[in-house]
């Protein structure tokens, strides 16, 4: 037998504290302590797979109400599994909202997609015991935990595998907390079969590497500056780019899928007289920049200008001072943002394999949605300048 381990001992108890509310609760409050498993399915290295999960309100006169969804603490270490967007009753809601309204009859609906980076399998630690051990904890019903263990063993076979087995397993656990009819929470556990790619792959695509060898394409390795003339006094500050930024080339026609487009990091630090952060009551965050799921922009290449409408940006801000090597689609952030409908146009020609492209724009009053980070992002010019090389494929 595992000895327990401090913090399950935590988690234990508010377990059993939660039962108790459902047991004294209107009827339909075993919801509010519950858990449950979602298989996402056997999924190839560099494909994707979306799952809707339905939370359903039973009863007929008493409206949920939540406070927050997201990922467990360490639950998406990797960054296999991600949050697209969260409905309730069909109409869009954002999933870090702390006042998500659920009316009676009606459901919560968390769209959630699989994408393996690798075939490592997880470890995953939830409530301070790891799947791979003997005796996970599973919150549920004797029946319903026996054959939860079950379960849970045999996906563990094989957990400490090397990276290059034929398959694994990867797990993460959203939580969903309500407040209202009643306090509890729904653990929704994350399983995914990962298999290698149609070529053979065993790791997704990042972003660095060379550009690819396919036809058909614009490849720009190089620079990406960014400047916030409003808060930053130092000038434009040089990002390292996370790999190539890819165009599709039809004739005259580019296009880009900014799910392609690469992360870069910019930290801002210092609250003191004239720096960034000035008078706030922190004293550094870190802007995480790539591209947003979901948004295809398009232009012109003439073969020495390319244009573009329909850029965008997802900016994630951390609390703090993180590096490169943090950065995964799961990372968890204070304030998670997209700005959209950028332009990108050529400001020096292609000369010689040469390009300078920039994007200069204002972010609105109330870009992020949180009043703490729109004190200081409200409002602020941002300017990018990609200084590199083109090539044409």
């Amino acid at each position: 037998m595992h000895k327990m381990r401090p913090e399950f001992k935590t988690i234990l108890a508010l377990a059993f504290a939660l039962l108790y509310a459902s047991c004294i609760g209107t009827g339909d409050g075993d919801q509010f302590a519950s858990y449950q498993r979602d298989f996402l399915g056997k999924t190839q290295i560099g494909s994707a797979i979306t799952k809707e999960i339905i939370l359903q309100n039973p009863s007929t006169d008493s409206v949920q109400h939540i406070r927050a969804i997201n990922f467990d603490t360490n639950a998406n270490p990797d960054g296999h599994f991600r949050i697209d967007k969260v409905e309730v009753g069909g109409i869009a809601q954002n999933p870090r909202d702390k006042d998500i309204t659920i009316p009676a009859g009606s459901m919560l609906q968390i769209f959630v997609t699989y994408q393996p980076l690798n075939l490592n399998t997880s470890i995953a630690h939830f409530g301070g015991w790891y799947t791979g051990e003997d005796e996970p904890y599973v919150p549920g019903k004797p029946v319903e935990e026996e054959t939860a263990v079950k379960m849970m063993k045999e996906l563990a076979k094989g957990a400490k595998g090397d990276s290059d087995e034929k398959e694994a397993i990867h797990r993460s656990m959203i939580i969903a907390i309500y407040d209202r009819p009643q306090e509890g929470m729904v653990q929704i556990e994350l399983v995914g079969e990962a298999v290698p790619g149609p070529n053979g792959e065993i790791a997704g695509v990042g972003g660095g590497g060379d550009c690819p060898a396919d036809g058909g394409i614009l490849c720009y390795k190089g620079g990406f500056a960014m400047e916030l003339p409003d808060i930053m006094t130092t000038g434009p500050k040089q990002l390292e780019m996370g790999g190539p930024v890819v165009f599709k080339l039809s004739g005259n026609n580019v296009e880009m899928d900014l799910a392609t487009f690469p992360a870069e990091l910019l930290i801002l630090k210092g609250n003191g007289p004239g720096e960034p952060l000035e008078g706030k009551p922190i004293s550094a965050i870190s802007l995480v920049i790539n591209g947003p799921e979901g948004v295809t922009a398009t232009g012109t290449f003439d073969g020495t200008n390319l244009n573009m409408n329909g850029m965008a940006f997802r900016i994630r801000v951390v609390l703090g001072e993180i590096t490169e090597s943090d950065i995964n689609p799961g990372l968890q952030s204070a304030v998670d943002f997209t700005v959209k409908d950028l332009t990108l146009k050529t400001s020096k020609p292609l000369t010689n394999g040469a390009i300078t492209f920039t994007i200069d724009s204002t972010l609105s009053q109330e870009p992020s949605g949180n009043p703490l980070f729109d004190q200081f992002l409200g409002g602020t010019r941002v300017v990018v300048t990609m200084d590199g090389m083109l090539v044409i494929q």
